[in-house]
């Protein structure tokens, strides 16, 4: 925890039955500035399960923080450092001149910060009907976004922070992979609208059940106070630029081909005196190529190389000319393992590398079945 705008740490709860996890980590929270965002991490094995848990973090959620409630994800990934379920807590402290909101469209809840110039939207637990391909979910959930930014008068392109979780990323329906069909409805959806700043920062991950689900956080203002710019990195090709080569599934028939990724490698957005930086999920990937056939500690060694230098000297100096890369500090992470086994092995290297960053090991299918681990980070100034 430090004095910065914007804070994201982890709360963790031993294994329990799920009231007395959710009630035990809710019991040790203690805001020092305004949740914004709960995201919920446990082991769960099916959609029936699933919904039941989310109903009682709501439940609760209503209980604790009355008419404030943080935007609440339950997000079905086991925890690999012996907790039950963890809690990652997003805070942002308010300026004199902000205005919060808690708000809702058709069950979908959100939250804006605005001030006289700027705005912030939360966002989160966007879902649709597990039970519909994975095509039409993921049009549906764009089409709840869509309205929820058209309602705040916020363009698409208002998007910073982009998380994507789907259901057994990388298996096929048919000749449709689940990424691929998310991918091409995200590509529909971002095609409204131009891109000046970049496309969001984000993560596309597995989870076990749920369906897809998308949190976003966005922000817009009318007189360029709030300096917004994607960061890339020049060790790996932009995602959004990827050859036909590493996608994989029959593609939409809205589009020619396939369509990419569309993410940058990190997003920076600076506010008064105040700067923060979300790195994207990244995985052992150079150019467009996965480092494969070789082992865990190679593969996460590789990983935190390409974060440290998306955040070096070097590469801001070849992008905008900026000297200040060399002083960014991760202060939070999740480490995402594609098998329990690993979690030891990627400790021993995370811990060294990022001793002061608050970690949560989570196990979780990548988005290319040869990566073993994927990391993505916060930076806040």
């Amino acid at each position: 925890m430090n004095n910065c705008r914007y804070k994201c740490y982890a709360l963790k709860e031993n294994v329990a039955d799920f009231p007395t996890m959710l009630n035990g980590l809710l019991d040790k929270y203690k805001p020092e500035n305004t949740p914004v965002r709960l995201v919920f991490f446990s082991d769960v094995a099916d959609n029936v399960r699933y919904k039941d848990e989310l109903d009682l973090i709501r439940e609760e959620a209503d209980k604790r923080f009355g008419e404030k409630v943080p935007v609440i994800s339950y997000i079905a990934q086991k925890p690999l450092d012996g907790s039950g379920l963890v809690m990652e807590v997003h805070e942002i402290r308010l300026f004199a001149d902000e205005v919060i909101e808690y708000k809702s469209l058709w069950s979908n809840f959100y939250i804006t910060i605005t001030s006289s110039h700027v705005k912030q939207l939360f966002l989160g637990g966007v879902t649709s009907d597990p039970n519909e391909s994975f095509s039409v979910q993921s049009y549906n959930i764009f089409d709840k976004i869509e309205k929820i930014l058209q309602v705040e008068n916020m363009p698409v392109h208002s998007i910073v922070r982009q998380w994507n979780y789907i259901e057994q990323i990388t298996a096929f329906d048919g000749e449709h992979q689940h990424y691929q069909d998310f991918n091409d409805a995200r590509s529909f959806f971002y095609n409204y609208s131009q891109w000046p700043e970049g496309y969001p920062a984000a993560t596309g991950i597995g989870i076990t059940c749920g369906g897809i689900i998308v949190d976003i956080n966005a922000i817009c203002t009318d007189n360029g106070s709030v300096d917004i710019a994607a960061i890339d990195n020049g060790w790996q090709i932009a995602a959004h630029s990827y050859s036909q080569d590493v996608l994989l599934g029959e593609k939409d028939p809205r589009f020619q081909n396939r369509t990419t990724p569309k993410f940058e490698r990190a997003k920076r957005v600076k506010q008064e005196n105040s700067e923060l930086i979300y790195i994207s999920g990244t995985a052992a990937i150079r150019g467009e190529e996965s480092l494969s056939g070789v082992n865990i500690e190679k593969q996460i060694q590789t990983t935190i190389e390409n974060i440290g230098y998306l955040l070096s000297k070097e590469n801001a100096r070849k992008q905008d000319g900026n000297q200040t890369g060399s002083s960014y500090q991760l202060e939070g992470c999740r480490v995402y393992l594609k098998d329990i086994s690993l979690v030891d092995k990627a400790r021993t290297v995370v811990e060294r590398l990022y001793s002061d960053a608050d970690v949560i090991y989570l196990l979780a299918d990548v988005c290319r079945d040869e990566l073993l681990v994927e990391i993505e980070g916060i930076v806040s100034v």
